[in-house]
């Protein structure tokens, strides 16, 4: 099955080629998606395997949401906010991170699963959401798993989305409790 990957702008687009002038790539051109492009994305994930490739902010996330809604089989690839910065820290982007660490996202892509035993609680107990410090243990955890860091609402929906289980959650986080 051939991979398309999807990301936001040319330079995303750019960099990506870098990597393998041979990508099949798809510009989102923003934030904003358009209709088109999500009934481009239906159609060819009936055929092809379908990799979000987005920045690390809050317009990257809006849009994995929006996809991922309407291509449940989509595909995802993170990088981590940190090795995404420009040069002078002010801007996250695909385009600034180097070869090797897109490479090394590309080689851990993630796909939706089916099951997952997860609930809202099981996350309150763990301390992922509603305590003073679930912020920096969701980083952690989101980190650990290579999910790309996603806010408190969010979390169930990505855990659900890759079948993350309570075991799985509590050998990471034991791990949080060792550093």
């Amino acid at each position: 099955m051939r991979s398309i990957f999807v990301v936001e702008g040319m330079h995303d687009y750019n960099r990506l080629k870098e990597v393998n002038k041979d990508f099949d790539i798809l510009i989102t051109n923003g934030a904003a998606i358009s209709e088109a492009l999500l009934e481009q994305l239906e159609r060819l994930a009936k055929d092809n395997d379908i990799i979000l490739f987005f920045d690390a902010d809050n317009a990257g996330e809006r849009l994995r949401r929006i996809i991922s809604k309407s291509v449940p089989s989509v595909k995802h690839a993170f990088i981590k906010k940190e090795d995404s910065m420009s040069k002078n820290l002010k801007k996250v982007g695909v385009e600034h991170a180097s070869i090797d660490i897109i490479e090394r996202a590309l080689q851990d892509i993630k796909s939706p699963k089916e099951t997952s035993d997860l609930t809202n609680d099981m996350l309150i107990d763990f301390g992922l959401i509603g305590d003073h410090n679930a912020s920096i243990r969701r980083l952690y955890l989101c980190e650990q798993l290579g999910i790309g860091y996603v806010n408190g609402k969010g979390l169930l929906k990505r855990l659900l989305l890759f079948g993350y289980h309570k075991k799985d959650l509590e050998e990471v986080l034991d791990g949080f409790k060792q550093t």
